[in-house]
């Protein structure tokens, strides 16, 4: 008995002295260690999160590392439209170009979401082209936002041999 207590004690410390270690991603010195590879989301710990805005679009990108990706679903209900970014495998993907126009074609935002889940709400009702990239492969969807409505969500999903054919990387 006293040498299971002992062992679980040692586990114990052991756990805590490496959560201790853990890298605080929350400045920007350490922010490029988000995206050691820029096409794949890695894990890090939940960020603040604040929306930026771009000709009446609001939009905010995380998802990096699961509790960061449980906020941005919570708060997908407070926005239009939840994009989410990934392989056909189900691996999410980042550093995404993300590019939005009107109905008519004209551009209204361009940005490059680092993280595999964007959050948006639009200054009006209406019907939005959505043009997403990485590395150069494009990936398009029209979305139609009715006043109102909220938690819409749409996946962009890319062919993984394209995503290798590209980067020369596999993830495993």
């Amino acid at each position: 008995m006293k040498t299971t207590y002992g062992f679980l004690m040692a586990c114990s410390l052991a756990c805590a002295s490496a959560l201790a270690q853990t890298p605080n991603y929350s400045d920007d010195t350490n922010s490029k260690a988000r995206n050691s590879n820029p096409s794949y989301a890695t894990s890090t710990p939940a960020m603040g999160l604040s929306p930026t805005t771009e000709n009446g679009i609001s939009y905010v990108c995380g998802g990096i590392g699961s509790t960061e990706a449980a906020q941005m679903k919570r708060n997908a209900s407070r926005y239009q439209l939840m994009l989410t970014f990934a392989e056909n495998t189900g691996d999410y993907l980042a550093s995404v170009d993300v590019g939005i126009a009107d109905a008519r074609g004209n551009s209204i935002m361009q940005t490059t979401c680092d993280a595999p889940i964007m959050l948006v709400n639009f200054p009006r009702a209406g019907t939005y082209r959505i043009n997403a990239k990485v590395d150069g492969v494009p990936v398009n969807r029209v979305v139609r936002i009715k006043s109102g409505t909220r938690g819409n969500s749409v996946a962009m999903l890319w062919p993984r041999t394209v995503i290798e054919g590209r980067t020369g990387n596999a993830q495993g």
